[in-house]
């Protein structure tokens, strides 16, 4: 009794400590957004990932020293389509509200089933497939315009969406091979890799940089990208994938409500629409609503009762 008790007690601080981490990756949008005002995107890339990747050799450099080959190559392939995402996203925020980038980055919860089932052939279940048309009809009522147009910030969220899939789905496969803080350190090594020669190539540095900037950069280094990592892979070890995603999910809602209050973005009934059906399409894909566990038991078809193994961050 005593030690359901405590496995108990486990899974409420786990469940509480990625509620956490959902309200820190939510301020970040507007943190980012802030930043992009002054800083170019590469240098924000770089400094943010420079100093997650010092701090874990800091903290874990007894495990960094036995880095092998394996996790080098793994480091690169992640690295690189981390680099993507960020960069995607970061530009994208320059161009649309925090709270835009915040739901449309959420789409990578509806795309990854059906990118991990183009690599691994495994299908996507009728959830899924529904969760896919209730996301689309989403993503238009909160981009498109009159004459159906997109911001240029929406399409280029909607891009790093799909490269936080296919991160997750790459994630999902090496990380059961190679130790996961040696995985973290070499992808958020090539990472800064990227960012920082293009950064120097392409972008000039700010003369003066606040102190509300230098705050700024160790928020989303230190908070945002080292600490979150680490508690999330702390938690989700008493957290069942499920119900893990669906509180993580709440980082677009978070990050909605911080661009309302400290950027001031207003809501218009359309958006508002788009963020609801957006958020409704993530809650699909991670759950099978009722009335779908009785369609399945009425025997459909296999290409739409196939199960999947996705794990999302």
């Amino acid at each position: 009794m005593r030690k359901r008790l405590k496995t108990k007690n486990k899974s409420i601080l786990a469940e509480l400590g990625l509620l956490f981490i959902t309200i820190i990756w939510g301020s970040a949008f507007v943190v980012v957004k802030n930043a992009t005002d002054s800083v170019p995107v590469n240098y924000i890339i770089a400094v943010r990932f420079g100093i997650a990747c010092l701090l874990l050799l800091i903290f874990f450099f007894p495990r960094i020293k036995k880095i092998d080959l394996r996790a080098v190559k793994s480091g690169a392939i992640l690295g690189s389509i981390l680099y993507l995402a960020y960069f995607l996203q970061t530009v994208g925020v320059k161009y649309t509200t925090a709270g835009n980038n915040a739901f449309l980055t959420a789409v990578y919860v509806v795309i990854v089933p059906f990118l991990y089932w183009g690599v691994k052939g495994e299908k996507p279940k009728l959830n899924h497939i529904l969760a896919a048309f209730v996301c689309i009809t989403g993503i238009g009522f909160l981009s498109l315009h009159a004459n159906l147009t997109m911001n240029p910030g929406d399409i280029l969220t909607l891009l790093c969406g799909l490269a936080f899939a296919a991160h997750i789905v790459a994630m999902g496969i090496l990380t059961k091979k190679t130790d996961p803080i040696l995985l973290s350190f070499t992808q958020f090594f090539f990472t800064t890799v990227l960012s920082l020669p293009a950064a120097l190539a392409t972008e000039t540095f700010p003369a003066h940089i606040g102190t509300d900037m230098v705050l700024s950069f160790l928020y989303i280094g230190v908070f945002s990208t080292l600490v979150a990592m680490v508690l999330q892979s702390v938690c989700q070890q008493y957290v069942p994938p499920a119900k893990a995603s669906l509180i993580m999910s709440l980082e677009a809602l978070f990050g909605t409500v911080f661009g309302i209050i400290f950027l001031r973005e207003q809501l218009t009934f359309k958006t508002l629409l788009g963020f609801a059906l957006i958020f409704a399409a993530v809650l699909i894909s991670e759950t099978q609503p009722s009335f779908l566990r009785v369609l399945r038991k009425n025997r459909l078809p296999d290409e739409l009762s196939a199960e999947s193994d996705i794990r999302t961050p």
